[in-house]
């Protein structure tokens, strides 16, 4: 079953498509990485997802039904990010409490862990709170509420990497005890590649791809070597990078060689080595080309 399905989903910004002619369907209790650049619509599509903002053209429906002021889709999901989502006077322990009213699956002896892991002042008022604590604060709140659409927009901004890890570490575990639809966006894809099961990629408002992890990771390869017998052997295939020295030079293209090429690229001492998927993405978007769907 797919929550979302979006059809040539468009939203125009005067004369900037924030997303253009953008489809896509999201499949049920998976967790997916929404990559893409600064400014390159992410945030647009989830606040379009989570009914923040209409638009422009094309349809999207979350549940099957439209989502954009319809409180029947919106009160089956939750968007967090970075914006101060609360009254800047009210408490932690205020936030908490709306929080167990509004949300009928709210796990509040999960949430009072979380606090106490992350050692939050209950009875400090939100606007008080450094970036990372008011961080802190959504992400209890978008863990704990468990709704079947969870929406992170660069939910760890203002954390540092130890504090990183650690919210990744209880989102999947919470994932695997407690399964609904996980979006989660970002530009630091490495950070992230283990939690997800898919993955799409997202430049200028279209889709460059939505495909597994794993197909993602082994979607390229770098091989190094010879400049020019790397030019005549690349030559009709897919190269998606290039970097040259003096007389080597390192090609990034698509891992679909054929055994027996592999074998000819030994033979002529040329270097085959992988590449990271946080490569790939800066690689992929530095380009800016559409490449087919796997």
């Amino acid at each position: 079953m797919d929550i979302i399905k979006a059809h040539e989903l468009t939203k125009q910004y005067k004369d900037v498509n924030a997303l253009d002619n953008f489809s896509i369907s999201i499949p049920k209790n998976k967790i997916i990485g929404l990559i893409g650049k600064n400014g390159a619509g992410k945030t647009t599509f989830l606040k379009t997802c989570a009914g923040r903002i209409r638009q422009t053209s094309g349809e999207i429906k979350i549940f099957d039904d439209k989502v954009f002021d319809n409180l029947n889709v919106l009160s089956k999901l939750v968007f967090v990010d970075e914006e101060s989502q609360y009254n800047s006077g009210y408490k932690v322990k205020e936030i908490i409490e709306m929080a167990n009213l509004y949300y009928e699956s709210w796990d509040g002896e999960f949430a009072d862990k979380l606090i106490k892991h992350f050692k939050l002042n209950t009875n400090k008022r939100y606007k008080k709170l450094s970036r990372g604590m008011k961080t802190q604060v959504n992400i209890i709140v978008g863990i704990c509420c468990r709704m079947p659409l969870t929406i992170l927009d660069e939910p760890t901004l203002g954390l540092d990497a130890a504090f990183r890890k650690d919210f990744y570490h209880i989102l999947l575990t919470d994932f695997i005890n407690h399964p609904r639809t996980i979006i989660i966006s970002s530009h630091l894809l490495n950070e992230i590649e283990m939690l997800l099961e898919e993955i799409i990629l997202i430049d200028d408002g279209k889709l460059l791809m939505h495909t597994s992890m794993e197909d993602f990771s082994n979607y390229s390869m770098m091989l190094s070597g010879n400049t020019t017998y790397l030019e005549s052997f690349t030559e009709g295939k897919e190269v998606i990078n290039i970097n040259s020295f003096v007389n080597t030079s390192e090609y990034i293209i698509k891992n679909n060689l054929s055994k027996k090429e592999i074998t000819e690229l030994k033979n002529n001492d040329i270097s085959i080595k992988s590449v990271s998927p946080q490569d790939l993405f800066i690689f992929l978007t530095s380009k800016g080309v559409l490449f087919d769907e796997f």
